[in-house]
């Protein structure tokens, strides 16, 4: 099963978010319902380790985190467009992921094994913005400070399933974040 850990965002952060979409000038918006901020991608993960994760999640001991956003990038070493608002990957947000990323080794998923770059996917293209829809696009990304933090109070594993339409996600289970 094709699955996440991540933090849900807001209402209010979601609203900043799809009108910051509206002023990107490349890519396709990803859906509102689909704003959220990935902890740690599990790919298409067997059940069995996915209930082993689910034991172990619900003794998750972490406490709430605070969420800021920094601004606007893309990731430019893939072959299509990106583009996201960046957070700041704080002490607490990053001690989070790690100890997600120790507690789905654990139960014997296999994560790569690469830096964590936090952040909420707000457009998707396929291929890389080049011309003038780059010098729009380069013209648009920087700093912002009009999106609204937030504190997380919880990670949701998620199942997406991919069809002709984008991806579907679904909540499969709710892990409150206490200290």
């Amino acid at each position: 099963m094709r699955a996440f850990l991540a933090l849900d965002i807001p209402e209010n952060t979601v609203a900043a978010l799809t009108r910051l979409q509206t002023a990107i000038p490349f890519g396709r918006p990803v859906p509102e319902d689909n704003l959220h901020l990935t902890l740690a991608f599990l790919d298409d993960a067997p059940e069995a380790e996915l209930e082993d994760l689910h034991e172990l999640l619900t003794g998750l001991r972490a406490a709430p985190v605070e969420i800021r956003f920094a601004g606007l990038d893309s990731f430019t070493e893939t072959e299509r467009g990106l583009i996201f608002v960046s957070v700041e990957r704080t002490d607490a947000l990053q001690a989070l992921h790690d100890r997600l990323a120790s507690l789905c080794r654990s139960a014997g998923l296999d994560l790569p094994r690469r830096r964590f770059r936090p952040h909420v996917t707000l457009m998707r293209a396929n291929r890389r913005p080049d011309g003038t829809a780059r010098d729009r696009l380069a013209a648009s990304l920087g700093p912002r400070t009009d999106i609204p933090g937030f504190t997380a109070q919880a990670v949701t594993l998620y199942q997406s399933t991919l069809s002709s339409r984008g991806a579907v996600h679904d909540p499969l289970a709710v892990y409150p974040l206490r200290g």
